[in-house]
């Protein structure tokens, strides 16, 4: 992912739809790795972006004065400080404390350049969307996919559904409109999908874009209810410190 997609979505790192996504996405890759009981995470980004990019001041500063996310917060702190804001594989990293087997494709080759030889296993597909059509089990698919999304949004998620029992799913959605959060809850309710719903309401800034922003966790078969639950108040704790963002102090 560069820091201008060659979609309509335009970048910038640490925007508000950076901290809900990577936010729900530390919550779950720790809770995951505390599971698994010393065992590797099996994870697979296929939208995987750079190991971590540029930050502006004024958004690293934010994060540090009212993103009160603490796990997050600890991780991204050390790259703040260096101008830097961490991308989703290096965050899991962390989270999983460097027990992560990783799993990586991005339609940009310099995307996949920014990782060392040897960090992660470069998946031979042809489109980030092929990962649900695979059988190797995981632990946890990340899809951060582009705004194109919506061309396919139910299609995809009723493939998401079908990959369940080897694999949890995070999906975030770019959402032009406010009104698509109604068409994409509709479309999660007609597929039938278990899962945690995040919306954030964008007032729009100079960082933060015009864009509405949304999370959806689909926990695998495999996990039990209880602990599932667990996660999912972390999950909507979250979400709501992210939307106290998009509120001027």
């Amino acid at each position: 992912m560069t820091e201008k997609h060659a979609g309509k979505v335009r970048y910038t790192p640490g925007n508000l739809g950076d901290l809900l996504k990577h936010g729900w996405l530390v919550e779950i890759v720790g809770f995951l790795h505390r599971l698994k009981n010393g065992e590797p995470l099996r994870y697979a980004d296929t939208f995987c972006g750079f190991a971590d990019y540029g930050v502006h001041d004024e958004t690293a500063q934010r994060i540090r004065d009212r993103f009160h996310v603490l796990a997050f917060r600890r991780l991204q702190e050390p790259f703040l400080d260096r101008g830097r804001y961490a991308g989703s594989v290096t965050l899991a990293e962390l989270a999983a404390e460097g027990n992560l087997r990783a799993s990586l494709f991005d339609a940009n080759p310099q995307a996949l350049a920014s990782f060392p030889a040897g960090r992660a296993e470069i998946l031979e597909i042809r489109s980030g969307y092929d990962i649900l059509d695979l059988k190797d089990p995981y632990d946890l698919i990340f899809l951060d996919p582009y705004d194109d999304i919506w061309a396919d949004c139910e299609k995809v998620l009723t493939r998401c559904a079908a990959r369940l029992d080897h694999a949890s799913i995070l999906i975030f959605f770019p959402l032009e409109a406010e009104s698509q959060w109604d068409l994409l809850t509709a479309a999660i309710d007609r597929v039938g999908i278990n899962c945690q719903r995040g919306f954030v309401k964008n007032p729009g800034t100079p960082f933060d874009g015009t864009w509405h922003f949304a999370a959806i966790f689909m926990p695998g078969t495999s996990l039990s209810l209880g602990a599932v639950l667990g996660l999912f108040g972390e999950l909507n704790v979250v979400t709501a410190r992210v939307n106290a963002l998009a509120v001027s102090p």
